[in-house]
């Protein structure tokens, strides 16, 4: 039986360079996503930040990023490449782990290029059976990752010293909104608050503190520019103690008050 219901897509094809004029802060500073995202990088050079552990990138570059880890991607004017957004579908069997991967195989480049472009030929046309169609195409997506992976194997490694990181990134992705300071996370991790700041500098070139700060302000941004709440409630929803702390906070991050980065989505 064919789909009739028009169902809010769960899929999306994206261009860098389209995230890219959409703001670049959107992608650039660290946020999370509820859905899970696999980036195909094809030209360009920059570095990305996954669970608070920053690479470099280059040309055909597999980044994989599961639902809810917090991610940065620099996106300089030369970088192309794809975004994926795939739903958080247990039955797809993706990685539950982010992967960064130089891919060389020529075939393996192609491969992940045309399952991606027929993901996103399925959603442009909106035939009959789309869900099936892209359900499958998610599949083979899956299945490429976990070939390249197998391919890959001891090349994805991921550097002990660096768990600390990995691990205060999943903590802060789930509390951020509550106003903690650094010193609660520390304190849950058991190590000092310094030691905490060192392992994340060493991991990302910037202090727990810095990172966290980066976490916030990206959500202020978009609870800004994507919802109607008044800066009251977005003060209240990010766990600042109130709307004049919030407002010297976000004007210190941004060199803008909230009123003003907020204009421009007002006037569109």
């Amino acid at each position: 039986m064919f789909e009739t219901a028009r169902r809010p897509l769960v899929h999306s094809v994206a261009s860098l360079g389209k995230l890219r004029m959409q703001g670049a802060w959107r992608i650039e500073m660290l946020h999370g996503s509820p859905r899970n995202r696999l980036y195909w990088i094809t030209r360009g050079q920059g570095r990305v930040t996954v669970n608070c552990v920053t690479r470099g990138y280059g040309p055909n570059t597999a980044v994989f990023v599961p639902a809810r880890v917090p991610m940065a991607l620099e996106l300089a004017a030369q970088t192309q490449g794809l975004e994926l957004a795939l739903p958080n579908d247990r039955s797809l069997d993706l990685p539950d782990q982010p992967f960064h991967l130089r891919v060389s195989n020529i075939e393996s480049q192609a491969a992940l290029t045309s399952h991606i472009e027929k993901i996103e030929t399925e959603i442009a046309a909106r035939a009959p059976a789309m869900d099936r169609a892209l359900t499958a195409y998610s599949l083979l997506v899956s299945a490429w990752m976990s070939r390249e992976l197998l391919r890959q194997e001891g090349q994805t490694g991921r550097e002990r010293n660096h768990r600390l990181a990995e691990l205060f990134a999943e903590r802060m992705e789930a509390t951020f909104r509550s106003g903690r300071p650094i010193a609660d996370y520390a304190r849950e991790l058991q190590v000092t608050p310094t030691h905490l700041s060192r392992v994340c500098r060493d991991a990302a070139g910037r202090p727990a503190h810095a990172l966290l700060s980066e976490r916030v302000m990206h959500e202020a941004r978009r609870l800004l520019r994507d919802t109607d709440l008044p800066a009251r409630e977005v003060a209240e929803q990010l766990g600042f103690s109130s709307a004049a702390y919030f407002t010297r906070a976000f004007s210190s991050a941004t060199g803008q008050t909230p009123g003003a980065f907020r204009k421009p989505r007002l006037r569109a």
